[in-house]
């Protein structure tokens, strides 16, 4: 009788044996994340570890905004917007540049839309996304691109121009000759 017992248990316990080691997860090694330590300044190039530095931006520096009634001589010189450096970006703005010298605004606008999403500070995107909008006649939100296009371009006074002289024609054409000179006289000190 307990060989009739013991077959189906040994049976048994095989069965569970075999499975739990089948469920088992397969361990991975993965190697430790070394730490970016940028080294003190009583380090010397000696003792300090040599790591690669993640690339950096340039970002411009700010210049002040030129007061009323100053001459263009009073300016500072100014450095061209930076290029954006996301390849994703680029590629957004020239197919939006594309679609617009085709006058599929939709599309451009929409193209403009993800490359802001992707680079919400770029002044470059805020002027052919407000270009967008005025082609589209949505002249309140090209406006408002454009204003917010302006406090990104800081510092580089031709860009700062540039969407002043675009507000120009969108408060033109929206009917605010009031708008349109006080953006003529900020385009002018630039």
């Amino acid at each position: 009788m307990l060989k009739n017992v013991t077959k189906p248990f040994f049976i048994m316990t095989l069965m569970v044996m075999f499975l739990s080691a089948c469920s088992t997860a397969p361990v991975s090694y993965k190697p430790p994340v070394e730490s970016r330590e940028i080294p003190s300044r009583s380090q010397t190039p000696e003792t300090a570890q040599t790591r690669p530095e993640p690339a950096q931006a340039a970002t411009p520096q700010a210049l002040p905004v030129p007061p009323p009634g100053s001459t263009s001589t009073d300016l500072p010189a100014t450095q061209p917007a930076p290029t954006p450096s996301n390849p994703a970006v680029l590629a957004l703005l020239s197919d939006a540049e594309k679609y617009q010298q085709q006058g599929n605004m939709a599309a451009a606008q929409s193209r403009l839309q993800r490359a802001q999403r992707i680079a919400p500070r770029d002044p470059k995107v805020y002027y052919q996304l407000a270009q967008t909008h005025y082609e589209l006649e949505d002249y309140r939100l090209a406006e408002q691109v454009a204003l917010k296009g302006v406090s990104y371009a800081q510092g580089n006074y031709a860009e700062q121009k540039r969407f002043w002289l675009l507000l120009v024609d969108i408060r033109l054409k929206a009917g605010d000759g009031a708008g349109a000179t006080a953006a003529r006289e900020q385009a002018s000190r630039y």
